[in-house]
């Protein structure tokens, strides 16, 4: 198949969706497939990563939902998708995120071959947006002639605005990047140091304040407690000066970590941690560290509790409840038997979402449609 693939999200963007797009365009070459990834231009350090990829317009970037996202802006959508679809003449296009603008909605209207849409998002409120422009959404939508959401979630929030047919397909994780093989930092000692990993994007849904606290709480009863902080964004001037004083020295913010480097980080921690307080619909951030076999502490919300079964492979708290964290992180420290436990637990659970695996559940959908549209 000839497959287009349509992301405002992708290298060196760093996030769910272009992970989803990178490691599923990857599977389905590896399959014999012609796959080109369809995204905007970023900055003058934007990379590929060995990939087909067309850049149009530039990107920007704008609040939304508790975090901030990307929008590719162009005063040309209508020519330039008309001689893409030309030039590479594809069997199928998958659109994710296609009912955001812009590019999404451009490539949802002026691509005529078959579509195929991936919803990703989830959110405890109701946009104004989808209520003010609902009819012209679902008009939208209709364009479409496959729907799949990475979630239970994800397909309850978008349901309630375009009902319809979805196909639930999770994100995934490639199990031998992400894995009990690794080989940690070399800075890391579990003999000397207990070290509580967060990563993600330093917006507010994902938390990282609550985990702040409960970790001054952690660190009175385990002085050798150590928190790593990978990712980065605007706020993070705002959760360095919100580490109390007497503790900056035992918390590291690292910023963005190299692809190669973030596998290392989950396997050079004793507990991983995600205290989002809501509006996700998955959680790219929880398989990865349970592919990495390690013990995970997260938020009990929707689109978490799909992925980590509470006191099977992880545990799960309240939301926005520092005390609660706190409890766990000890529970993994001073419990070495229950730690084994859930470490084992957790590298089950992660093979369950590789990346094969979920390309081949993708791989079904198209050729379902093409299928459909050749009958």
């Amino acid at each position: 198949m000839r497959i287009g693939i349509v992301s405002q999200s992708y290298y060196p963007i760093r996030g769910g969706v272009a992970e989803h797009v990178f490691h599923t365009a990857s599977e389905l070459e590896r399959r014999g497939h012609e796959v080109t990834i369809i995204t905007a231009n970023f900055s003058r350090f934007d990379d590929d990563h060995g990939r087909q990829v067309i850049r149009i317009g530039r990107d920007v970037t704008v609040p939304y939902n508790g975090a901030f996202v990307n929008v590719t802006v162009s005063f040309d959508f209508q020519s330039v998708i008309g001689k893409i679809e030309a030039e590479r003449k594809f069997d199928i296009v998958h659109i994710h995120g296609p009912l955001e603008p812009l590019l999404p909605l451009y490539a949802l209207r002026y691509f005529t071959c078959p579509k195929v849409g991936t919803f990703h998002s989830y959110s405890t409120g109701t946009p104004i947006g989808y209520v003010l422009l609902n009819k012209a959404l679902r008009s939208m939508a209709s364009r479409l002639d496959a729907r799949i959401a990475v979630s239970d979630a994800a397909r309850g929030f978008i349901s309630r605005f375009v009902p319809g047919q979805y196909d639930v397909i999770p994100n995934g994780v490639d199990i031998e990047q992400f894995s009990p093989n690794v080989v940690p930092m070399s800075w890391y000692d579990p003999s000397k140091e207990f070290t509580i990993l967060f990563v993600g994007r330093l917006d507010p849904r994902k938390g990282l304040k609550y985990l702040i606290q409960a970790f001054s709480i952690v660190a009175q009863q385990l002085p050798r407690a150590r928190l790593v902080v990978v990712g980065n964004g605007i706020l993070r001037r705002y959760y360095e000066h919100f580490v109390t004083p007497n503790l900056r020295h035992r918390v590291s913010f690292v910023g963005f970590v190299s692809t190669r480097d973030l596998p290392r980080y989950y396997r050079s921690c004793d507990v991983f941690v995600s205290p989002a307080v809501g509006s996700e619909s998955f959680g790219i951030v929880l398989i990865e560290a349970l592919a990495s076999g390690k013990a995970v502490v997260a938020s009990d919300i929707v689109g978490y509790n799909s992925v980590v079964r509470n006191q099977q492979d992880g545990l799960l708290v309240e939301k926005r409840n520092p005390l609660a964290i706190a409890k766990a992180i000890l529970e993994v420290a001073q419990r070495p038997d229950r730690r084994s436990e859930l470490e084992r637990a957790a590298r089950k659970r992660g093979v369950e979402f590789a990346w094969s695996t979920v390309t081949s559940k993708i791989e079904s959908v198209y050729e379902r449609v093409i299928e459909q549209k050749r009958a």
